[in-house]
């Protein structure tokens, strides 16, 4: 898939909405010409990296002209905006200089761009996945982009810090053939979308992808992927119960195969190497594996095929993972019940010890003094409300309150907190 196409504004990639005419007033272009934005934003992350090799000087000079904000060395580059947008198309930046492109806002519309070397990944990368309104795959003469782009994705509740590092470990597994990260993207989008309303019953199994395999143990960069795209993890856990478990690894002949290369395609691989072509060993061994099942086939052999995986709906996907959700929230509090019971049976045993910390807490003479002995106090009440010693707490408590009766802010808290006391 080549040519140019209809692009975003950097700050707001791809479709980017819930902002006022006001916050952010777009400019269209293609991909060769200036971006324009007239945009107030809150905070913008622009991140690169290069994996394969660092930049040259003169590469490094270029790419410190690029922003005044920027912060560049050989091998990464970083802007970070309170005011404006970056005046460049932050893909092709990837395209001429880097490996990795991480963008995300404080209003969310996270976008990950993978550089790959021409011909590493498959043309039909993208096939049976339909994530056209999310993914682009673009072919060039020297590189190949992968360009994911949640531009309708809010932010997290909370306040996240992604960054670059923890994903781009995700570009040498896609060069292995580890579709995981894919299919974590397919879900990202389904549930963006919400294509699994209940007026959708009848999406067809066909049209999914495979569940791949070993999903149950994704590495700590395709789980960054999913806590970027937003992921639950208990739609996860229920992807990974149709997931089959990690094929065994088999060991490539490579000496035997090189034979198999002719001898002037053997030339021109030396040569690429001297010239340090990015991507060269996985290329070559791309096309040693094809030569070998041309030469298994021509003598009537077959390799084993790895099996297709199972084609499960969204919809199936979301209903299962709302009973693991019920089931994972259930057991979460039979823990934390768990866990109180086991506090108030260490409290019980050790009484005196926490009476002597709320003597210490009040002695202060502190409002947060006053706060720890009210609630010291109110775990002992609670504690003898369990044990069935009520009489025995409140006996104590009338004595040893007496004295603090003269404290009139440790009074209010004792009073908010429903201790009746005895009469001044």
């Amino acid at each position: 898939m080549t040519g140019s196409r209809l692009t975003h504004c950097p700050a707001l990639p791809y479709n980017t909405v819930g902002l006022s005419l006001a916050r952010c007033m777009l400019c269209y272009a293609s991909r060769d010409t200036t971006w324009r934005a007239a945009l107030m934003s809150e905070y913008q992350r622009y991140e690169w990296m290069t994996s394969d090799r660092p930049l040259t000087r003169a590469q490094l000079d270029a790419v410190n002209g690029l922003s005044s904000h920027i912060d560049a060395s050989s091998t990464h580059a970083l802007i970070e905006y309170q005011w404006g947008d970056f005046k460049h198309d932050p893909i092709q930046v990837l395209h001429e200089f880097f490996d990795g492109f991480l963008y995300w806002a404080n209003w969310g519309a996270p976008e990950l761009a993978l550089r790959f070397p021409h011909g590493i990944l498959p043309d039909d990368f993208l096939d049976g996945y339909e994530l056209d309104e999310v993914v682009t795959f673009t072919q060039h003469p020297d590189y190949d982009i992968l360009d994911i782009h949640f531009g309708d994705l809010e932010a997290p509740d909370e306040w996240v810090n992604y960054e670059l590092g923890s994903l781009i470990a995700l570009r040498e597994e896609l060069m292995d053939g580890d579709l995981r990260a894919l299919y974590i993207v397919w879900l990202a989008s389904q549930r963006m979308m919400g294509s699994a309303d209940d007026d959708d019953e009848e999406e067809d199994e066909i049209s999914v992808p495979p569940v791949p395999p070993a999903l149950g143990t994704l590495t700590a960069a395709q789980q960054a992927l999913s806590e970027l795209l937003q992921v639950p993890h208990e739609l996860l856990v229920a992807a990974a119960r149709h997931s089959s478990a990690a094929p065994t690894s088999t060991h490539d002949d490579v000496a035997a195969w090189v034979t198999l290369v002719p001898p002037d395609r053997r030339t021109e691989y030396l040569v690429r190497l001297a010239r340090n072509e990015p991507g060269l060993s996985r290329l070559l061994v791309k096309e040693l594996r094809e030569l070998s099942q041309l030469s298994q086939n021509s003598q009537g052999k077959s390799r084993a095929t790895p099996s297709i995986g199972e084609h499960v709906t969204y919809a199936t996907l979301l209903a299962e993972s709302k009973a693991i959700r019920a089931q994972l929230e259930h057991e979460k509090r039979e823990q934390e019940q768990l866990a109180r019971q086991r506090q108030l049976q260490h409290i019980h045993d050790h009484q005196d010890q926490y009476w002597h910390q709320v003597d210490l807490a009040v002695t202060r003479s502190s409002g947060a003094g006053y706060d720890e002995a009210a609630l010291l106090l109110s775990e002992l009440r609670e504690v003898a409300d369990r044990f069935q010693e009520t009489q025995e707490f409140q006996e104590r408590f009338r004595a040893w309150v007496r004295p603090h009766l003269r404290r009139p802010a440790f009074v209010k808290r004792l009073h908010d907190r429903r201790f009746p006391l005895p009469d001044v």
